[in-house]
């Protein structure tokens, strides 16, 4: 049995600022990541989207200005600088790095096996700290149907190759405001639905009138105060109901209504931890013996697990290749 310092389970950002700390201290450190050590953030969310709106973006200010012809947009061009922001889905520099500052890199799934075991790539691995740092993952709604339709979630809708031409986003918030301005700039015919009574509903009410004044000028249908009841095929697409009775065709409907944890398989009982019926981590508070969420200060026999969100650390920066500097925002 292998045995570490401390062994960290995911490698996005939080699983990364994780380990670069360790590291730096001089910690014996395995790091597991069953998909691509950057995580979310660098493949399918952050890099990706930021990229993908920046052309369009240009292009409607530069049809805003004065005395300024308004550029065409190039979407093989833009498709292609996308995949090289996101390494072209490939994590082998991140390995091989992590394996140069000391790092014992598994690439696979991991699930703890008891207090400070983790069992993961045929292996059976021991420390005293395990750190979690798995991250989310899109949640889907209770949608009659939906199985029965195209369904993407953030990772197809960044990573797309050919442009559909009508898109339906489940969710008024960051992510259903971020893609349906990107897919409507790009030309498709693109409808929001979303819950609460208003756009970005969890900040400040003038934020949500602003970004539904400028996404309806982009020719975007909102319908605010409404939900997904029903979705069924139909020739060359889908045919979405919503709660009022509306009816909207369309051929993906994409996801933006939520994330939740990702715990499940990870044998997080088996550490004593008691999690919640969406996957979180129960209670906030210490109990002697079993593990609890990080930043809790306590003194038990049993090694803890440390839940941690996915937010980089301060004093570390991500490098974002590309042509020289560039601003994405």
């Amino acid at each position: 049995m292998d045995r570490f310092d401390v062994i960290i389970i995911g490698m996005g950002c939080g699983g990364d600022t994780a380990a670069g700390r360790l590291l730096a201290a001089g910690r014996r450190v395995a790091v597991i990541e069953r998909e691509l050590i950057g995580g979310e953030c660098s493949y399918w969310a952050c890099i990706p989207s930021k990229t993908l709106l920046r052309g369009p973006e240009v292009r409607a200010e530069a049809g805003r200005a004065a005395g300024v012809a308004t550029p065409a947009l190039d979407w093989a061009g833009l498709r292609d600088y996308r995949d090289f922001m996101v390494r072209h889905l490939d994590d082998s520099a991140q390995v091989k790095g992590y394996e140069q500052a000391g790092a014992t890199v598994i690439k696979d799934a991991a699930r703890l096996a008891g207090p400070g075991q983790v069992e993961a790539g045929g292996q059976l691995l021991e420390a005293d700290h395990v750190v979690i740092a798995t991250g989310s993952e899109p949640l889907r709604p209770a949608v009659d149907g939906l199985d029965q339709v195209t369904v993407w979630t953030n990772r197809e809708a960044t990573n797309v190759h050919d442009i559909p031409s009508r898109v339906l986003l489940i969710g008024g918030s960051a992510v259903g405001v971020e893609l349906g301005e990107f897919y409507a700039r790009m030309g498709a015919q693109t409808t929001i639905v979303q819950r609460a009574d208003r756009l970005m509903d969890r900040e400040d009410p003038r934020v949500g009138e602003l970004a539904a004044e400028a996404l309806a000028a982009d020719g975007i249908t909102i319908h605010t105060g409404r939900t997904v009841t029903r979705a069924q095929p139909v020739a060359g697409g889908a045919l979405i109901t919503l709660d009022d009775g509306t009816q909207v065709e369309t051929d993906v409907v994409i996801l933006g209504a939520g994330r939740g944890p990702r715990t499940a398989g990870l044998g997080l009982e088996a550490a004593g931890v008691t999690l919640t019926g969406r996957g979180g981590i129960a209670g906030r508070r210490p109990v002697p013996g079993r593990a609890g969420p990080v930043g809790c200060r306590r003194r038990h026999r049993r090694r803890p697990v440390h839940p941690r969100r996915q937010i980089p650390g301060p004093g570390r920066r991500r490098q974002y290749p590309g042509p020289g500097p560039r601003r994405l925002l």
